[in-house]
């Protein structure tokens, strides 16, 4: 049988392979930032979702280096046993009044927040709206909660509402559940007009802020604090793995939402808590990320720059660039086969690490490329100019 297992295993790769959606991996052996360094060259980074750098910043080091020497390293357990530190109630007490609601809790990663919260909070009487291309770790709480699952077309209002108008008298809660950023395609979700139906129907609202949190908003609150529709929505999910270059998920909300979950989120309750070097780096995070509008102005910045000038590119070659509003921009150049040899000479030609995003992650092939903050214009005009001569030497 053991074997019967194994030829099975071998063969599934073998397929994986012959569709190009073979997976390995690009250590980096160098501090996170605009370059970094692979197999001793130096490359510049223009796919980390680093936005405002931070994830290589001595204030965060410092704060780590600091909390280990006092307190070590490993939490020992989860939250509800021996893992809770006092930095974990410090750090949920800074998101909670940063996101400006009454409580916040912390997650090890992004895709466990999302996953435990739903899985946690509903079942097979609830119906749950999600659009088309929200993150995997909603798709599959959605699957572990049971709950009814109407999938609505990408950004569609429309949909959204009549899905939601033909169904709600159905079930005990409806939740409507929606990216802010949409990781692969770098657009926005209508926020206030999810909020109206919302309000017509009666439903409970959760957004997944990963790639807006520290980004968008006043102080890098939030895409929802941008719309100033925060109030409206009833459960925020974010990162500290991406502008706050730490790791780690988290909820905010109503403490009755936050006492639930401490309860009933499989997620949270078996897993160790998050370490505690990383819980201090992600105060220190937190209290930069309130005050950093020169890195959010200089991202925006960069992000109108290479907005306009892929654009350009658009118009003058065969590329097709993904309309984004967002510090990640998705560039389609071909068919899976083309899209990794593209990305490969980027990376072993021009030194740029431009990751090629392939199915299932995404239904069409694509460059995912991401500005941050300490990139310079020099940097991104180093990008552009091999970016036009690989398009024009390959078509």
């Amino acid at each position: 049988m053991s074997s019967e297992f194994y030829n099975f295993l071998e063969e599934n790769l073998k397929e994986i392979k012959t569709q190009n959606l073979y997976r390995d991996f690009k250590p980096v052996s160098s501090k996170s930032g605009p370059y970094i360094t692979y197999k001793d060259k130096k490359i510049l980074q223009m796919s980390s979702n680093n936005y405002l750098g931070l994830a290589g910043d001595e204030r965060l080091q410092e704060a780590a280096i600091k909390a280990i020497e006092k307190y070590g390293i490993g939490s020992t357990g989860s939250r509800l046993i021996s893992g809770t530190h006092e930095l974990h109630l410090e750090l949920e007490d800074k998101i909670a009044k940063f996101k400006n609601t009454e409580k916040a809790l912390v997650f090890s990663t992004g895709y466990a927040a999302n996953l435990g919260t739903i899985a946690g909070l509903l079942n097979e009487n609830d119906a749950v709206y999600s659009d088309q291309l929200n993150h995997a770790s909603i798709i599959d709480g959605i699957k572990l909660s049971r709950a009814n699952k109407f999938i609505y077309k990408h950004c569609d209002i429309s949909d959204l509402e009549k899905l939601i108008s033909e169904n709600h008298q159905k079930y005990r809660f409806n939740v409507i559940i929606t990216d802010t950023i949409f990781s692969m395609d770098g657009d926005r979700a209508p926020l206030k007009e999810i909020v109206e139906l919302k309000e017509k129907y009666e439903a409970i609202l959760f957004v997944d802020e990963a790639h807006a949190f520290g980004v968008y908003g006043p102080n890098g609150q939030g895409l929802a604090h941008e719309f100033g529709i925060n109030d409206k929505v009833d459960i925020q999910m974010g990162t500290l793995s991406k502008a706050a270059g730490v790791e780690g998920g988290y909820i905010a909300g109503k403490k009755e939402l936050i006492n639930y979950l401490i309860h009933k989120s499989r997620s949270f309750i078996y897993s160790t808590a998050p370490t505690i070097p990383s819980i201090a780096a992600s105060i220190k995070a937190i209290e930069i990320i309130k005050k950093a509008d020169n890195l959010r102005d200089k991202l925006y910045q960069n992000i109108n720059y290479l907005r306009s000038e892929l654009n350009k590119i658009q118009r003058n070659g065969n590329i097709i660039v993904i309309p984004s509003n967002s510090a990640i921009f998705c560039t389609r150049v071909g068919d899976t086969e083309r899209t990794i040899k593209f990305s490969k000479k980027l990376l072993e030609e021009h030194q740029i690490l431009a990751t090629a995003i392939r199915p299932p992650t995404v239904e069409t092939s694509r460059i995912r490329l991401c500005t941050m903050a300490l990139h310079r214009q020099q940097d991104l005009d180093y990008l552009l100019e091999k970016l036009s001569l690989e398009i024009s030497s390959q078509f």
